[in-house]
């Protein structure tokens, strides 16, 4: 069973709203892997995402990666978990998008299926529920209105720790200098 205070969840923007620049997508890689690994530095061992394409599987991805880093001298296992909100949301998704999707779910710790079928708040219960079982979530969040929002409220309103990577641009040159470590890959 997870520890809600051991347990992040990453939300955000399918891949039509993050950004198309590559210095802003690897600023927003390198945002993700000081996120990672300060949380697992703080004792976080399980991570939830949402399971759409976006950013939600290049966290997971990222996890996976992380996954891999064996230290003999600090060794520490984590667990990736999706939600998915329905069994067949990748139905109507690009074929590369469903590839990775699959490849993802596939070395994944645990697949948590909330419904069968699409209904009208699938995805909304999929980001309540990931609320309700972390006490730190990690988004891309522009601002812009859908369930990006909805989660970032919702989790607003539950007051867990929200850290939004859409903001973290100016950071990152304070990041680097502060915490060095933590903003290399370690893979």
């Amino acid at each position: 069973m997870m520890d809600r205070n051991k347990t992040l969840c990453f939300i955000g923007h399918r891949t039509e709203k993050l950004p198309k620049s590559r210095n802003e997508f690897n600023l927003i890689i390198q945002s993700l892997i000081y996120e990672i690994n300060k949380a697992i530095s703080e004792g976080y061992d399980t991570f939830m995402f949402g399971a759409c394409y976006g950013f939600d599987i290049i966290c997971a991805e990222q996890v996976l990666i992380r996954k891999q880093i064996v230290r003999l001298t600090d060794p520490i296992s984590i667990n990736l978990i999706a939600v998915v909100p329905f069994e067949e949301q990748s139905a109507k998704w690009k074929e590369k998008d469903r590839e990775k999707y699959f490849n993802v779910l596939s070395r994944c710790d645990d697949v948590i299926t909330l419904n069968r079928h699409y209904h009208s708040e699938s995805y909304n219960e999929r980001s309540r529920y990931m609320v309700d079982n972390s006490s730190r979530l990690v988004c891309y969040y522009d601002g812009s209105s859908g369930r990006t929002k909805h989660a970032v409220e919702y989790a607003e309103n539950e007051l867990i720790q929200i850290i939004n990577l859409c903001n973290s641009y100016d950071d990152i040159i304070l990041k680097k200098k502060k915490h060095k470590s933590l903003m290399s890959p370690m893979w």
